[in-house]
């Protein structure tokens, strides 16, 4: 058996078929037309998935949230396995298509990524978070139809067809198999208890207080896949603690709204103030669950890695820390990454990696976590960031493993935390938490440019709200 480090994969090309496009006279979306890995049972050949099928679902599907974005996303992983693999074994790099006739058993030993089926998910588990009439609305759906289809289709934030419940059932369903893959009580020493679901539609809006008549769906999500694995891996008694990361630049609203009240979930969003414009600094959960909600808004684009590594080291990271969580769930959109459509924000590749580390780093390297995919639409970028993420869960080193300079922050990808430059040789340990949270106001004593001083006021007020709840990482 091989000792490398390996990560759970859950994806199902069958997500594929939520979309937009018409549908041909076999009931297959236009956009997947030639698409010969295409299956109800079973995600196809690692590599049928690919080649020119690609460019045609780019070119042919009209909507930012559309099936490329798995694909793209699975294609780099693949090619990353493959490159890690010949890190190891030279030989493979003379034909990668020998590694196919190796046998089964040898075979398994050298995947990074341990693949998970996706079940839909049960509908019980299901409506933990959803209402039976919200269940019951997307279940209708796939018997809809294309007039019916077409008039619920009222804004651009949403579209049907009469795979979109079979596919957000899929997604809230891996999201799951990963939860459980990962916090298994009956594995002693599980393989992983790291995971990637690589899922669509996404989640993170549906069940937002905001949300339509269309019951919970808004926002391109239907299902709120994290918020139902959180629920799920808390009432099967898996686990006793949840802390969710969302880092989409969006505020996740359904999540919130689904954990407010929740004391045993900690969610903490960092996003811009624009759609669907909630998550407020104040807003820090009710009851017994108060000082388990947080949010970090910016009020403008151009937030970069240096503004992100601010955030994780002054709040993010005191907070896992404090809440002591068995599990951690990552809302991944990859939005808030330079040239993504939408988010008008500068993360790069290695900030994720960064950030991912430190999250292992700081709750303990053996705490499972699952990686959920949300949001991010520039397919280029989307690959790219999400190999960041592996190659920190894979514990393998960053490509370019070299300390970086922002404005006036140094940072490295080794650590999320920010060093100056009389640091760098010195710093012995990446890892520790440099500066915790003070009851004096943050310093803007420094020259900083204005997204810089921006992001530290918007830190300090969160900060401050914390404080009056009585959030136990002010303490």
């Amino acid at each position: 058996m091989s000792n490398l480090p390996t990560v759970y994969l859950a994806t199902d090309e069958r997500m594929m078929m939520h979309c937009c496009t018409m549908l041909n006279e076999n009931g297959i979306p236009a956009c997947l037309l030639g698409h010969e890995g295409m299956s109800n049972e079973t995600i196809s050949n690692r590599y049928q998935l690919w080649e020119d099928n690609h460019r045609c679902m780019v070119a042919t599907h009209p909507h930012e949230e559309n099936p490329s974005r798995i694909l793209a996303i699975y294609r780099r992983l693949m090619e990353l396995e493959d490159q890690l693999l010949a890190q190891v074994y030279p030989w493979s790099l003379l034909n990668q298509r020998d590694i196919e006739f190796i046998s089964p058993d040898r075979r398994h030993t050298l995947q990074r990524f341990l693949r998970l089926p996706c079940i839909p998910a049960d509908r019980e588990i299901i409506e933990l978070v959803h209402s039976p009439q919200h269940y019951e609305f997307l279940q209708s759906t796939a018997t809809m139809s294309e007039h019916q289809l077409q008039e619920l289709c009222v804004e651009n934030d949403l579209y049907f067809n009469n795979f979109t419940f079979l596919a957000a059932t899929l997604a809230a369903g891996a999201v799951i198999e990963c939860v459980n893959a990962v916090t298994d009580p009956n594995t002693v020493t599980p393989p992983t208890t790291r995971a990637i679901a690589l899922v669509r539609p996404p989640g993170h809006h549906a069940a937002g207080n905001n949300r339509s008549d269309r019951y919970d769906a808004q926002g391109f999500c239907y299902f709120n896949n994290v918020a139902i694995a959180a629920k799920h891996v808390i009432a099967s008694g898996r686990v006793s603690r949840v802390f969710i990361m969302d880092w989409d630049i969006h505020h996740g609203n359904g999540i919130q709204d689904l954990t407010y009240d929740d004391k045993n979930i900690f969610y903490f969003s960092i996003h811009r103030g624009f759609y669907p414009f909630t998550g407020h600094y104040n807003e820090t959960g009710e009851g017994d669950a108060v000082g388990t909600n947080c949010n970090i808004i910016w009020d403008f684009g151009g937030m970069g890695n240096a503004e992100y590594a601010e955030a994780f080291r002054d709040l993010v990271l005191p907070a896992v820390m404090s809440f002591e969580p068995d599990l951690i769930l990552v809302s991944s959109g990859f939005d808030a990454a330079e040239g993504d459509f939408i988010g008008d924000c500068c993360l790069t590749p290695a900030i994720y990696y960064a950030m991912t580390n430190s999250l292992l780093a700081t709750a303990g390297r053996d705490i499972p976590i699952v990686v959920v995919l949300e949001g991010g639409y520039n397919l280029d970028v989307i690959a790219d960031c999400a190999e960041g993420i592996a190659l920190a869960l894979l514990d393998e080193p960053w490509k370019e493993d070299k300390t970086q300079y922002e404005s006036k922050t140094f940072w490295s990808t080794k650590s999320i935390l920010p060093v100056t430059s009389s640091q760098i040789l010195q710093h012995s340990n990446p890892f520790s938490l440099q500066r915790w949270l003070s009851k004096e106001p943050l310093s803007l004593s420094k020259k900083h440019t204005l997204q810089e001083e921006h992001a530290l006021w918007s830190i300090k007020r969160t900060a401050e709200a914390l404080r009056k709840a009585e959030c136990s990482i002010c303490k």
